[in-house]
């Protein structure tokens, strides 16, 4: 019975070097650029809207526990010299000195009065996603 031997080869051996993560740039470059399109629409400037005072914050936050209607939230507080995009959500609840809040994205957070900068109450297709 005759044996055979087995010689493998890789490319290596034939002076192949690998690139590692670049081979893979062209596959994620979609995603890279819509990642980058995002940072920058996040990076433009928003101004801040008029101050409100904690009794009128109070008022509408109540309002809009009491008839369950989203609002929108600008916090008062700046990144680089611009204010956050406001904060969609409804009011779920009050407790520990917290504002609870339900995020239009299901997400649950809380916040102080004093982080407040401005309020407003929104149509509630807003938070249903319809449209008029």
């Amino acid at each position: 019975m005759e044996e055979f031997a087995i010689t493998r080869f890789t490319p290596e051996m034939f002076g192949y070097t690998d690139r590692g993560i670049l081979k893979w740039q062209g596959m994620i470059l979609a995603d890279q650029t819509d990642a980058l399109k995002k940072m920058e629409s996040e990076l433009t400037e928003i101004e801040g809207k008029e101050e409100m005072s904690e009794v009128e914050i109070s008022q509408v936050l109540y309002r809009a526990f009491a008839s369950d209607y989203p609002v929108a939230i600008q916090a008062n507080i700046l990144r680089n010299g611009s204010f956050y995009n406001d904060v969609i959500c409804k009011v779920a609840g009050y407790g520990g000195n917290k504002i609870h809040l339900q995020i239009i994205d299901g997400r649950e957070a809380s916040c102080s009065l004093e982080e407040i900068r401005n309020i407003e109450m929104l149509d509630p297709l807003v938070w249903y996603n319809k449209r008029k």
